[in-house]
């Protein structure tokens, strides 16, 4: 769900975000028109028209996320309070880029949810400042105690979701010691949950590249050594699939992933190993089955779940 006007109004400018370059950076939602923002009638009148071509058993979470960073949206909880009485018992998640939750408004909207996935890319001003290229005055460790007292004063699950990322000779923050450091903040900010993440969809730059599968598995491993594995959800888990799925598993799998997240067509032959003319056969399939659609994005086209 997306509770913010178009094009994309965002704190950040991250290097790696799949929606291209920010068209509108802010570092308050003060700086913008709050009559800009889509009504809340508006936004439950779209709710409930998704909701008809859905069953409600087969949706996980009701995600607010879409054209930029929904936190600037100070109607958030609000609109999530509706949208309850909506969904009734299905859980409400927020995806944030964390810039704001320092701010007591931002953090009591975020409590409203049941869950909320927060962004944190780096354990440096540096690093930060270079993936993220924030609007002014957003300082990391104001963002790391937000994120702290969020997790202490409200009931809602939260997850921290890394991005690793790197251009040329430059590891970014899959250096040892970014990583060692973000661990360290993930100690003092003690998540539910931790997602290491790498680009799998077009980047705003091009120049960008995700880390290699040994470089990942390092750096899982040391996220599991001193935070304990069932909190790691690693994406190492889904990219670098070994060969030895059948073409039925892997459809199987693939359907999986397509309602997580739409993938191109070489994003799944580097995931699951398999010749990219099976793969194409196999996607077809799904598609004459009406359990997937294709649909093109800044050019690329892609793959994602029907449902």
């Amino acid at each position: 769900m997306d509770v913010l006007p178009t094009p994309k109004t965002c704190t950040f400018d991250c290097i790696y975000c799949q929606l291209g370059k920010t068209f509108r950076k802010i570092s308050k939602p003060e700086d913008l028109n709050s009559s800009s923002y889509p009504g809340i009638n508006t936004i439950l009148k779209d709710l409930e028209r998704m909701l008809k071509k859905l069953r409600l058993e087969e949706i996980d979470y009701i995600t607010f996320s879409g054209s930029g960073e929904p936190t600037l949206n100070l109607r958030l909880g609000k609109i999530i309070k509706q949208v309850k009485r909506v969904v009734g018992n299905l859980p409400v998640a927020v995806l944030t880029n964390s810039s704001l939750v320092n701010r007591k408004d931002v953090r009591e909207n975020l409590g409203e949810a049941d869950f909320v996935i927060a962004k944190l890319d780096a354990s440096s001003q540096k690093v930060f400042e270079a993936i993220n290229r924030p609007a002014d005055n957003f300082l990391l460790e104001e963002i790391v105690d937000g994120l702290k007292i969020l997790k202490h004063s409200f009931s809602c699950r939260l997850a921290l979701q890394i991005m690793f990322v790197r251009f040329a000779k430059n590891k970014l923050n899959t250096s040892l010691e970014e990583v060692k450091g973000l661990v360290r903040l993930a100690e003092v900010i003690n998540p539910d949950e931790i997602q290491l993440n790498i680009p799998t969809r077009p980047a705003s730059e091009k120049y960008i590249k995700p880390p290699g599968r040994e470089e990942m598995r390092k750096i899982t491993k040391i996220f599991m050594e001193k935070l304990g594995k069932p909190r790691i959800l690693s994406r190492v888990e889904y990219t670098f699939k070994s060969k030895t799925l059948s073409l039925e598993a892997t459809k199987t799998e693939i359907l999986k992933i397509l309602k997580r997240r739409p993938c191109r067509l070489q994003d799944l032959v580097g995931m699951f190993k398999v010749r990219e003319r099976d793969l194409k056969l196999l996607l077809n399939q799904l598609i004459r089955q009406g359990k997937i659609v294709e649909e093109v994005f800044l050019g690329e086209k892609y793959y994602k779940s029907f449902n």
